[in-house]
């Protein structure tokens, strides 16, 4: 049982199905990167985004733990599982994150001192929010806290998702560009967790367990008993659900301080969903139960050999009762904000730094980048890039970018690493597709003087 439970917490993000991109803002030449800093700028005069195959991205974040922090590899045929060692090393309060991201369309039109772009996208994310004291009550029992108060309700979880319609603007003025990309939103299915409180405390003299316990869990698109009965849904009824309306933003500045040097700062995914189609809200207390355990007699009947279940499942409901509503809600977008600078070395070399923070749930998240980047011609680009994130300091990653006859095919990653040990990775990410793209935007490229001498 306990080995079944540290599974579901490994790979709970893959039950659902991004932004977390840290190298991609470095990389104007990809539209795409205009998505995550919006005040990058083409040099293509028209891109355009091939349905589906133009971007497909995905990101995946555990603080905590790798999967070999828990499965230890003691010979070719031998695992063993240490879950103890690893509960003791995690973080008071740990997170996982998953999110995709899958480009319907993308269109982009680019001249010398302005660009106007149009894209839809669905995404889809998970993010987890647990302390460690829930895994070392369901791992050691509540032995080691008699006489004390355990808060193990103190999780949260937001999932969504969701449909973007974006467009994206840029502006040149003088040294600064200003971009923004305006977005609205369709939802389509959302579980979270508005409040979470779950106190524990064990007595020291007969070890009765005091549970007090607040929560609201909110859902939308999930059906419920009473939905299944009316007809669940189908899968085009989620895909074109338009009934779950929110507004987003993306903002972003950039400024040529001189021809070496370049500065820039944003915010992304400033929005909110408002869920009014299929809601099932599950809300608990304030309330506080007694359980003095179990009593064997209460629970054979007649043969000693038979045990009610009926009873064993009673009692343990009655330590936490849920409430249900269809109460609509507002659920907000988790955000990230950045801040980089960009030196120009010649016109092939380029030396770039970010620091960003992303919202999790009731928590930030921070990372730092730098960033080389290696400006061939107009028809290879290469990128390499160092991150340390919160919990996961080691990923070095990069990019490519090949442009030949009007079709540029591009890849993008914080963590190659990853991809050749991901059993012993805490963060990964990936970005790929492939751009039609025409023309010349016009725009003066800014180089520097030494290289012009020269």
């Amino acid at each position: 049982m306990k080995k079944h439970l540290i599974i579901l917490f490994l790979f709970l993000p893959l039950l659902s199905s991004a932004q977390n991109a840290y190298t991609l803002k470095f990389l104007p030449q990809l539209q795409q990167s205009q998505w995550s800093n919006a005040s990058n700028q083409t040099d293509a005069k028209i891109t355009v985004g091939i349905p589906v195959l133009s971007d497909i991205s995905f990101f995946l974040y555990n603080s905590g733990f790798s999967y070999h922090s828990i499965f230890q590899k003691v010979n070719d045929s031998t695992t063993r599982i240490s879950p103890g060692q690893f509960i003791n090393k995690l973080k008071t309060k740990n997170l996982i994150g998953f999110g995709a991201s899958v480009s319907l369309l993308s269109v982009n039109y680019a001249k010398d001192d302005y660009s106007i772009g149009f894209s839809i996208n669905d995404k889809a994310y998970l993010q987890l929010s647990y302390p460690k004291d829930l895994l070392k009550l369901l791992w050691y029992g509540n032995g080691p806290y008699i006489g004390q108060t355990l808060n193990i309700g103190n999780f949260g979880l937001n999932a969504a998702w969701y449909r973007e319609y974006a467009v994206h603007l840029t502006k040149n003025y003088k040294k600064w560009t200003f971009g923004a990309s305006p977005k609205l939103l369709f939802g389509k299915t959302n579980i979270n967790t508005k409040q979470s409180s779950l106190n524990l405390y064990t007595d020291s003299s007969y070890y009765a367990i005091t549970a007090n316990a607040q929560m609201n869990l909110q859902t939308s698109g999930i059906a419920d008993s009473t939905d299944r009965k009316n007809g669940t849904p189908g899968f085009s009824q989620y895909f074109f659900n338009t009934q779950n309306k929110g507004l987003g933003i993306d903002i972003g500045t950039k400024y040529q301080y001189n021809d070496k040097i370049q500065l820039s700062a944003g915010v992304n995914n400033l929005g909110f969903i408002s869920w009014k189609s299929q809601v099932h809200n599950y809300v608990a207390g304030p309330s506080n139960v007694t359980f003095n355990g179990f009593k064997l007699e209460n629970f054979i009947q007649g043969d000693s050999n038979f045990i009610s279940t009926s009873q064993f499942i009673d009692t343990v409901k009655n330590l936490v009762t849920f409430t249900k509503n269809s109460t609509s809600y507002t659920s907000y977008i988790p955000y990230e904000a950045f801040v980089m600078g960009n030196y120009t070395l010649d016109k092939f070399n380029t030396f770039g730094l970010q620091l960003n923070t992303e919202r999790y749930y009731q928590k930030n998240v921070f990372a730092a980048t730098l960033c080389y980047q290696l400006n061939l011609s107009k028809h290879f680009t290469g990128a390499l890039s160092y991150t340390a994130k919160s919990n996961a300091f080691f990923n070095l990653g990069g990019a490519l970018i090949f442009t030949f006859a009007h079709m540029q095919w591009y890849f993008a990653t914080d963590n190659w690493w990853a991809s050749v040990a991901p059993l012993d990775s805490k963060n990964t990410n990936m970005h790929m597709g492939v751009n039609l793209v025409f023309g010349d935007s016009g725009r003066k490229k800014v180089v520097p003087h030494d290289s012009e001498k020269k």
